[in-house]
């Protein structure tokens, strides 16, 4: 049996993770083309894992817009399994104004 209070060995966040209340988001390319929507299950300032609204190709590099609070931050793809993917931020993007 394991130790509760011990940090999971697979576990390789930096950071730790906060649950988000089933946010809503938005997939596009690097240049701005519209690929898939997504929910943000977990976030950190460093990493988010997503759940994809349906399975399809994805390039590594894109832009996630998080619908809650109109940020638009560059993620990478780290890991993906079905429709969950885990990114990383790469950085911050102002939101276009409308």
């Amino acid at each position: 049996m394991t130790d509760p209070t011990l940090p999971d060995a697979d576990e390789r966040r930096r950071e730790d993770r906060h649950r988000t209340r089933l946010r809503t988001g938005i997939l596009r390319s690097r240049d701005g083309r519209l690929l898939a929507d997504c929910i943000i299950r977990d976030r950190s300032t460093s990493g988010a894992k997503l759940f994809l609204a349906e399975q399809r190709p994805l390039p590594l590099e894109l832009e996630l817009e998080d619908e809650a609070d109109h940020r638009r931050y560059d993620v990478r793809i780290i890991r993906r399994n079905g429709p969950e993917i885990g990114v990383v931020v790469e950085g911050e993007k102002p939101v276009p104004s409308a």
